[in-house]
């Protein structure tokens, strides 16, 4: 056979086992890993520290284009792909080529005033390895994990990169140092959507701080493994049957056909809604507001209030005098609110539903949709505790005590009974609010929003099949649970009770922690538990107590924060190992319960 002559070496074919050659291991395992955090240290180290290209930043960026663009090279001639993977990899050569002209024109040219090919370089490489770690991400699922565990672990996860990032010195404002304690509380409560701040996140944090917030924010709300699902099914060849058990159990959806259209639903839903909130409040800001500025206050804050997180931008949140009696502002945000926290696969229902209903009306053939219970219950208990609560709220703050308002008492109450179920936001001074109104609060925090989506609490159909279920045994119903000419399981209404007991006890035995850690500060214990609450919901309201809490009870509640995002069942049922012991076979015998 004649002799290649060729700069790339051809790569070995795969062996028996189907696995790749070792120069393919090498680039996907070790290589490409190596310039991803390389081109991710310059980045960070320009975005975080020196702020301009300093020279060993140049000089490692343009090593890192050139290694990587010979790499990609190198995989492209070597693999010989076909299909959709010489599509993908063909792409990656476009990237590398691209990459390699710019690096190339670096090499001559000056670190200063060219930061923003630096930075292209660096994302690419970046967006490249991200891009392979997602086309791979099967052989981290595809390994016996506990769905609990992998959820734990991403979250956690993030958190811990969110901490390291807020840690930078150009995250916060000239003059202010962040602690380790304050970066985690925050980082915390921004993957968590909670929006309890121990800093004030307006004149605390600078610019690239407040980016780094919102990042965290929207990836919290929803979930890295979501995020790295949703990437798997549009760019790639898709999930596979065990990826879509596995995400199924994270996103609530059962019906596996349906899994890769939920996921993409979910997403699109999400950014959908963020864009449509972040154009009304931008058009509903003050012209006097420079351009940029109402732009990224917009875009924070339709994000935030989506992922019912309650970080706001401005210093007094939504209480400032810029925005009294705006009540584009709150409308928009309430409307926000509701729509993350009522959960995705519901406004997925109802969309379907509303399709069919219009398709029927036009005379077109289309398959007649029924609501799913699930959908029904929670519209109406979120309509019952929105209209109820903002009922309560006005009559203790407005006729039982001379509550502040922004916009009315009854937008005010509205507004309350809203932000209440695990959204944050506030209107008015928190401080300032009646005694009475902060218990009706305290039971709307608990509460929550509904599965699926970005709101914490116990959950609005937890309470619901708790209650039908007390009902029922009280009136020694044979019957069952009947919700909306459907029976529902007999084991429902009890995991509904245990799961309201669940939260109790950990609530007080939380509430029993942070008094003794509180000894002697002279916080008044309503307020402490008002503060729990509001971390264990992820609600994020505070009667500006967070700051002065020591640094025990912040650990405290960024413990609550965490378990309140996972859930308390899933931290429980995932620590807790299974009882597989087959059936006792003993005797049954009665006990007496009253």
């Amino acid at each position: 056979m004649p002799v290649q002559h060729s700069i790339f070496p051809r790569m070995a074919p795969p062996d028996e086992s189907g696995d790749y050659s070792a120069g393919l291991k090498f680039c996907r395992q070790v290589l490409h890993p190596l310039l991803a955090i390389s081109a991710g240290v310059c980045l960070l180290a320009l975005v975080g520290w020196t702020g301009v290209v300093v020279q060993w930043q140049h000089w490692v960026t343009c090593a890192t284009g050139f290694i990587f663009s010979i790499e990609r090279a190198w995989i492209f001639r070597a693999v010989k792909p076909r299909g959709k993977e010489r599509l993908r990899l063909g792409s990656h050569l476009l990237l590398a080529a691209v990459v390699f002209c710019v690096s190339l024109a670096l090499v001559f040219a000056s670190p200063q005033g060219n930061g923003g090919w630096h930075v292209f370089i660096q994302l690419a490489v970046l967006v490249s390895g991200l891009s392979s770690m997602i086309h791979h991400q099967t052989r981290f699922t595809a390994r016996a994990v506990h769905p609990g565990w992998l959820l734990m672990g991403s979250f956690f996860t993030v958190i811990l990169i969110g901490a390291l990032l807020l840690k930078m010195p150009r995250c916060v404002v000239e003059g202010a140092d962040c602690s380790w304690l304050d970066a985690a509380f925050t980082s915390t409560s921004a993957v968590c959507v909670t929006g309890l701040a121990v800093e004030n996140t307006a004149t605390f944090f600078s610019t690239t701080g407040k980016v780094v917030i919102l990042l965290l924010i929207q990836t919290g709300g929803l979930g890295i493994m979501t995020l790295t699902f949703f990437a798997a099914v549009v760019l790639f060849e898709g999930l596979s049957l065990h990826d879509r058990l596995l995400l199924g159990k994270m996103i609530s959806e059962n019906r596996l056909s349906r899994i890769g259209r939920t996921l993409t639903f979910i997403v699109l839903m999400t950014l959908s809604f963020e864009t449509i909130g972040a154009l009304v409040l931008f058009f509903g800001m003050d012209d006097g507001i420079g351009f940029g500025e109402r732009v990224f206050h917009s875009v924070f804050h339709s994000v935030s209030a989506f992922c019912n997180a309650g970080f706001s931008t401005l210093p007094d949140n939504l209480a400032g005098r810029e925005f009294q009696n705006n009540g584009t502002w709150q409308i928009t945000i309430m409307l926000l609110i509701v729509a993350g926290g009522i959960g995705a696969l519901v406004v997925e229902d109802l969309f379907l539903w509303l399709v069919a209903k219009c398709r029927i009306k036009s005379g077109k053939e289309a398959v007649r949709v029924r609501l799913r219970v699930h959908t029904r219950l929670v519209l109406v208990a979120t309509a019952i505790l929105v209209f109820g609560g903002a009922a309560v709220i006005y009559a203790t703050e407005f006729l039982l005590w001379d509550g502040p308002s922004n916009g009315g008492g009854i937008l005010t109450s509205f507004f309350h009974s809203i932000t209440a179920r695990t959204a944050g936001f506030n209107t008015v001074s928190m401080s300032a609010i009646g005694p009475m109104t902060i218990q009706v609060l305290m039971i709307l925090m608990l509460v929550g929003g509904s599965p699926g989506g970005t709101a914490g609490g116990i959950r609005t159909t937890v309470i619901a099949m708790g209650l039908a279920d007390l009902w029922n045994q009280l009136r020694n119903g044979k019957r069952g649970i009947v919700a909306f000419n459907r029976t529902i399981p007999l084991d429902t209404g009890a995991r509904a009770l245990g799961l309201i007991l669940l939260a109790v006890i950990w609530l007080t035995v939380n509430y029993i922690m942070l008094e003794f850690m509180q000894t002697g500060s002279g916080v008044p214990g309503s307020h402490l538990l008002f503060e729990l609450i509001s971390a264990f919901a992820t609600v994020g309201l505070s009667l500006d107590l967070t700051p002065s809490l020591n640094d025990s009870s912040k650990m405290l509640l960024i413990v609550n924060m965490f378990v309140g995002r996972i859930g308390l069942l899933t931290v429980m049922a995932t620590l807790i190992p299974p009882d597989v012991r087959p059936a006792s076979g003993k005797p049954s015998e009665d006990i007496l319960l009253s």
